[in-house]
Formats: structure tokens, C-alpha cells, sequence
């Protein structure tokens, strides 16, 4: 299965929404709606982070120690989801962002803060894995990276949803989120 077939599984699946909507207790429209947020602001997160040289080599190896992870059969994937390690991927991932970013994503969704918390600690493993695989069957490097997480974003197509991503993250609303995010990279917290 492509990435493309994937987070579309994810975004459109009317059984692994029921399934995400069931484990944070919310109704699979509310979950979609939270999920079209969260999942271009992780893939946006992950591209900066994978363009940043402090980020790229420890998101590399991530994406390694996740290259089998079994994303493919998403149901049961989401059934051996281990929601810690998820929050920690948040935590690498958005840095001290993660609470705003969840907070934005609430607020627009519908969703308490905490089943937010549950939602993209579920879609963080999800996402790894899948670029992990990605990266496993293309043979990326470490040094492209970030081909392999911006073609996530797009997939997701340009403008829309992905600006809303990155306004998300730009924390000082200068346009540019590189600063922002600078403070709570991989191995910075």
C-alpha cells in the first residue's frame, strides 16, 4: 500500500474512524474532523523536522526502529498502538508545541484537550510507520529525509489544510515556524 492509500485509510476509513472514535469516546465525525488537522500538522512538523540538520539524523533513526512496523493493516495496528510511546513521538515531534497545536486542534474539532491527546498520540505511531516503511522500500538516507516526509505533504495538497498546518506551528506568526520549532526539536526539549 502507498502513502497515499494509507492516509486515506486513515482520514476516510469509515471503520478505523468508528475504531478512533470509539477509543477516545467521540463521534466519528468529531474524530475527522480532528484527524484532518492533526495529520497535516504531524506531516508538516515532520517535514520541518526532517529539514533541520540538529532533527534529521535522530528522526532517521526513528524512522528505522519503526521501518516494520505493520501500518498496513491499520486496524489492528491501532489495536497494538502503545499511547505512551505515541506522546513521546508528539513530544519530538511538535516539542513545545504540543500543547497549543492540541488546544487549535480541540477547539476547531469539537474534541475535549484530552481526547485530542489520545487521537495523536494514536496518529503519530500511524505516521512513523508508515514513513518508516516508505523509507525501508525506497532506501531513503538519512541525507533525504526530506523528500520522503514532504512528499507527504503532497499528498495532502498544497494551500488549505496544510497552511492551516503551518499556522498551527508558527507560534510568533512571523510566516516561517523554523525558529519556532527550534526550541523543542529532537533531543532539544
Amino acid at each position: 500500500m502507498d502513502l497515499s492509500s494509507l492516509l486515506n485509510s486513515v482520514m476516510g476509513n469509515e471503520k478505523i474512524l468508528e475504531e478512533l472514535s470509539r477509543k477516545v469516546q467521540a463521534s466519528p465525525d468529531e474524530v475527522r474532523k480532528a484527524a484532518s488537522l492533526g495529520v497535516p500538522t504531524l506531516v508538516e512538523a515532520l517535514d520541518r523536522n526532517a529539514r533541520e540538520p540538529q532533527s534529521r539524523e535522530s528522526l532517521a533513526k526513528a524512522l528505522e526502529d519503526h521501518k516494520n512496523d505493520d501500518v498496513e493493516d491499520l486496524e489492528g495496528f491501532l489495536n497494538r498502538v502503545d499511547a505512551n510511546e505515541g506522546n513521546r513521538m508528539l513530544d519530538h515531534i511538535l516539542g513545545e508545541k504540543k500543547v497549543k497545536v492540541e488546544d487549535n486542534i480541540a477547539s476547531n474539532s469539537g474534541l475535549g484537550i484530552g481526547q485530542v491527546s489520545g487521537l495523536m498520540s494514536m496518529l503519530a505511531p500511524i505516521l512513523m510507520g508508515m514513513l518508516g516503511n516508505k523509507k525501508k522500500e525506497e532506501n531513503v538516507s538519512s541525507g533525504n529525509i526530506s523528500d520522503l516526509t514532504g512528499s507527504l505533504g503532497g499528498l495532502l495538497g498544497g494551500g488549505g489544510i496544510m497552511d492551516i498546518a503551518k499556522n498551527m506551528l508558527d507560534k510568533d506568526k512571523d510566516g516561517s515556524f523554523i525558529d519556532d520549532l527550534m526550541g523543542g526539536l529532537f533531543g532539544k526539549k
